[in-house]
């Protein structure tokens, strides 16, 4: 931690750590089992989830502890205030309906892009809920967000970041990414070839990087079988980019 790094408060963090690990157990733990995963005493975790759930986060079940759906106030009222989304959101909807396609609208914070709203009722959809965060470089709208910034911002991020494979498709060195990222800006578009997901293939343009909104972007993504050829080179691509230019121009209202 640098000397201008604000400083960590350990109980906040410990307190978010048992939050987290709650949330990902999908059931509910007791005080030991708990303890021993965040790897803290039985007596200091005991005390983090008494007052989380004084705070109404957390919930007492048969001695054990779980995630309390008070949860989804902050979340949902975070992402109701969100610009992109609250101009994006009619937007995919249209997109998913028009498409038959799973649409996904990506912010990046902190070098990273946050999965805001998802749209779409296909059979198929991607492993990933909404407020998850992974790697720009790993999909087609994070990419189309990295080639829209500038080199020192890119540079930032993957220094934090790095080039993590997610798959053996996913570039993971600063050359080719950047080689990457010339031709996106040349389409205007990005795609992506099962770098995220084996056998499944995207397609992803950015919008709204100025000061009124932060860096987001829209994308479809679906299995390799599913988009190819003409349909998603042309009929695919046609109407994201026509998407994306209405959530711009409503943006700039």
């Amino acid at each position: 931690m640098s000397s201008q790094s604000p400083k960590i408060v350990e109980a906040t963090t410990h307190s978010f750590e048992i939050l987290e690990t709650l949330v990902e157990a999908d059931r509910p733990m007791g005080v030991t089992e708990l303890s021993n995963a965040v790897g803290l005493s039985k007596g200091v975790t005991y005390n983090h989830l008494g007052t989380l759930s004084e705070l109404g986060y957390v919930r007492r079940e048969n001695r054990k502890y779980c995630p309390s759906l008070r949860l989804l106030s902050p979340g949902e009222q975070t992402r109701s205030n969100h610009e992109a989304y609250r101009v994006a959101r009619s937007h995919v909807d249209n997109l998913a309906t028009t498409t038959g396609e799973v649409v996904t609208l990506l912010v990046e914070e902190d070098g990273l892009g946050i999965c805001t709203y998802m749209a779409g009722t296909d059979i198929w959809s991607p492993d990933y809920v909404c407020g998850d965060a992974f790697p720009l470089h790993v999909s087609a709208p994070g990419k189309a967000i990295l080639a829209a910034l500038e080199t020192d911002r890119i540079d930032e991020i993957v220094a934090r970041h790095g080039l993590p494979s997610v798959t053996d498709h996913t570039i993971s060195d600063r050359q080719s990414l950047e080689t990457e990222l010339r031709s996106i800006r040349d389409k205007g578009i990005a795609f992506s070839r099962e770098e995220q997901f084996e056998g499944v293939v995207g397609i992803g343009i950015s919008f709204g990087l100025d000061e009124r909104a932060p860096a987001a972007a829209i994308g479809i993504c679906g299995p390799r079988g599913q988009l190819s050829g003409r349909y998603l080179q042309e009929d695919i691509t046609g109407q994201v980019i026509s998407t994306a230019k209405s959530i711009q121009v409503e943006l700039r209202k």
